[in-house]
Order: structure tokens, then sequence, then C-alpha cells
């Protein structure tokens, strides 16, 4: 049964930084503790959940807040929507990494009163965000972490995790790390 969901992004962005280091020792509990099918299984079938009572297009605090990655197919996407040529769609981005491109300011400039101008055209980054359906949901998770306090998606999925797997907030689990029981080598359930 999923708890009241908070959607109120001022609520979640002054929750970030307090919980910061507990949602690190989270995920060390998790790496501990859960196998990475337990895991996986859990956060999709919440972020499913979650991701069903949540409107992200009334939200879009993340095309205020992040920097959607372009791969080269969502360029030419992206400038044939917008009726320009790639060229001129790149001359408002900088390239970060192999083959990937980000706008140069933010909020995207996409975005005109709250809403996405390109929806239908957006990136594959974009559609696919927060990113919680994927499977290695451990292996994702420092992304949860910083995301945490942009979306409010994250935000309930992560905090249901935590009581989903009887997490204990008071017990240090990065303290407790031990290469041979960390990253899949031997896990308990819980």
């Amino acid at each position: 049964m999923t708890q009241q969901l908070e959607t109120r992004i001022d609520i979640i962005s002054s929750l970030a930084e307090p919980h910061w280091a507990d949602n690190w020792n989270f995920r060390a509990y998790l790496q501990q503790k859960v196998s990475p099918t337990e895991i996986d299984r859990a956060a999709q079938a919440l972020a499913q959940d979650v991701s069903a009572k949540i409107d992200c297009t009334a939200c879009g605090n993340c095309c205020r807040e992040i920097f959607p990655h372009f791969r080269p197919g969502d360029v030419s996407r992206l400038a044939a929507g917008l009726g320009q040529s790639e060229q001129a769609l790149r001359s408002t981005m900088r390239t970060e990494g192999v083959d990937t491109t980000v706008f140069c300011v933010s909020p995207c400039p996409m975005l005109k009163n709250s809403s996405c101008t390109v929806y239908e055209h957006r990136p594959d980054d974009c559609r696919e965000y927060p990113h919680m359906h994927k499977p290695d949901f451990l292996g994702g998770s420092i992304g949860a972490i910083e995301n945490y306090g942009t979306c409010p998606i994250v935000f309930n999925v992560y905090g249901q995790l935590k009581k989903t797997f009887h997490y204990d907030p008071k017990t240090d689990y990065i303290g407790q790390t031990n290469p041979e029981t960390t990253h899949g080598s031997s896990y308990k359930s819980s």
C-alpha cells in the first residue's frame, strides 16, 4: 500500500540536504543486505505505482534543474520537430562526454509556462527520467540520490524503499562496508 505522496517541490528540495547522508547510508544498506533482484523488483513496482499518481507534466522541476543528455538521434528528432537545422540546434548546446550534448542554459529553453514545448520530440533522457524503471537500481542509485530533492517520484520511491526493506537509519552501514559482502558477492535477505 502506498503512503501519502509528497509532491510539493519546496518541501522535497528542503529535505534533500538533511537526508543526503542517510540516503548514502541506505544505499550501503542495500548493497550489504538485499539482493539486486529484490531491489529491482521492489524499486520497479514502487516506481510504476508512484509514477502513475504523479503528473510529471504538471511538475516540470527536472526541466528547471537538470541538463538532459542529447545523443545524436535526439538532436535530429528535436531539430526536425522545431523545424530547424541540427547545426542551429547544436549552437545552443555544449559537448559533454562522448557523443553527448546538453543545453548551455538552465532551465531548459524548451520549457515555457512550466510546460515542455517539444514534448513529442524530447530526448530519450527526458523520456526515461527519472530512470527508476530500469534494471540495476543499485547501480543507478547514485542518480537517485542526486535527484532526491528534484523529482517527486525519486523522493517518494526512495523513501518507500527504506520502509520496504526495513532500513534502520540509526545503524551506520557505510562504516560496515565489507568488500566481501558488497556488490553482489554475498547477500543476506532482510
